[in-house]
């Protein structure tokens, strides 16, 4: 077990691999009454369709989802009762990147829950009949999400982005996708998938962690596991045009939406570089498009935007979007004023001053994570999953600086964009 202590933010954890190829990474928080230990695997909306050695794997959109929804069924046992009367809430999620099973637990003594999390999810328990019935549990909830005013407007902005990248899809897919998916389907991905070579253990937590290692150790070395066949996400050649220019559909609101989004070139120098890219970009729209900048009321005034306004950018290996959202019944206006902004962004400097001052928020913000017990493991899970080390890529805040900033505002490409409107007109929908 090697100990790694960073001097910088006095954070001490210890880390091992396995015989079997589980990672593991134990977090001690010492003093800290609350413990979070979670186990997550690189499998998520988007990996639907992934490479083997035998050439591409495909199974129906929502099928990870699906799969960590089932992960939790036991003839033998409630799972989620079992947790409560250890002590412990145990949850999960499914993301378009992974999937994360999780508990939090004020017990001096984590053994118990530790050993229940590892058993469940790496025990897969079903029967066609309960698979029937969870289609049925999965399905009311898409269409529950489908009637979600502000999700509908994110997934439409998505389709009407993407070709054949499928974040154009719900995470928990359609009700097609969900009808299809059969108990082979699921096995099959967990065979491939949930393999301990590919799955990350951490442990946040005050309890001793030699005796936690030992714990897992101990668990561990009663399980078989095949050997693990290296798996990966599926390339896509996606275009770097939008599907559309503009979409429009209808939903019983009180108030007009709008999303503008911009389809980026994906960044495929490193992973640093990437961050170091994404950091430019927050730091000029935080100047251009928040308070921070004096026109800012002004649009408030004028009903240009409301307190609903946003935006954010994600730049993944795979995807890049940048996206704002507003209710307004002048759409015009509204993509007017964005787009006036970002041209405007793209040929200004922004004041060094205001680099200083962004720099110390961000890296406060950052800092702030270690504070909590349940941020640090799914911070670290995300940068590991990303090839990147969590405090070198608090550090890459700092390294912004105008020659970044410049560079980042080259990224933004205006020529491929989408307005998608949700209205609460009765005109025909055209997405």
């Amino acid at each position: 077990m090697q100990k790694i202590y960073n001097q910088k933010f006095k954070e001490t954890l210890y880390e091992e691999q396995l015989p079997n190829g589980l990672h593991v990474v134990i977090w001690y928080k010492k003093d800290y009454v609350s413990s979070n230990a979670l186990i997550a695997v690189p499998y998520g909306s988007l990996d639907y369709r992934q490479l083997t050695s035998e050439g591409v794997y495909e199974v129906p959109c929502g099928t990870a989802h699906f799969l960590e929804h089932k992960l939790f069924e036991d003839p033998q046992k409630d799972v989620m009762a079992a947790f409560s009367a250890m002590g412990a809430n145990v949850n999960a999620f499914t993301s378009y990147n992974e999937t994360v099973y999780y508990f939090n637990t004020s017990k001096e003594d984590i053994t118990e829950p530790l050993n229940l999390l590892l058993n469940f999810v790496q025990t897969l328990n079903i029967t066609d009949e309960s698979i029937e019935k969870e289609k049925g549990i999965i399905i009311q909830e898409l269409l529950m999400y489908k009637q979600m005013p502000d999700i509908r407007l994110f997934n439409e902005t998505f389709s009407a982005i993407y070709h054949d990248f499928p974040l154009k899809y719900d995470i928990g897919g359609s009700v097609e996708s969900v009808t299809s998916i059969t108990r082979t389907d699921l096995m099959e991905c967990y065979r491939r998938n949930y393999h301990p070579a590919n799955m990350y253990l951490v442990v946040v937590s005050a309890q001793d962690p030699q005796i936690l290692m030992s714990v897992i150790k101990d668990n561990q070395s009663t399980k078989e596991f095949s050997t693990f066949e290296p798996i990966k996400r599926f390339q896509y050649q996606e275009p770097n045009t939008c599907v559309t220019l503009s979409g429009k559909f209808n939903m019983d609101v009180n108030t007009n939406k709008a999303c503008l989004a911009f389809k980026l070139p994906i960044i495929i120098e490193s992973s640093s570089e990437r961050v170091l890219t994404e950091w430019g970009l927050r730091f000029l729209l935080e100047a251009y498009f928040t308070g921070m900048n004096a026109e800012y009321q002004d649009w408030l005034d004028n009903e240009i935007i409301t307190d609903y306004f946003g935006y954010d950018i994600d730049l993944s290996k795979d995807y890049a979007i940048l996206m704002f959202y507003n209710e307004c019944n002048d759409i015009t206006k509204f993509r007017t004023m964005i787009t006036k902004q970002l041209e405007k962004m793209k040929k200004e400097l922004i004041d060094e001053a205001l680099i200083t001052q962004l720099k110390r928020r961000y890296y406060g913000q950052a800092v702030r994570m270690f504070n909590s017990i349940n941020d640090i493991g799914v911070t670290y899970i995300r940068d590991l999953f990303n090839h990147l080390d969590l405090f070198s890529s608090i550090e890459v805040i700092n390294q912004v600086d105008t020659s970044v900033i410049n560079k980042a505002c080259d990224r933004i490409d205006l020529s491929n964009s989408t307005l998608v409107e949700l209205t609460n007109d009765d005109k025909e929908e055209n997405i």
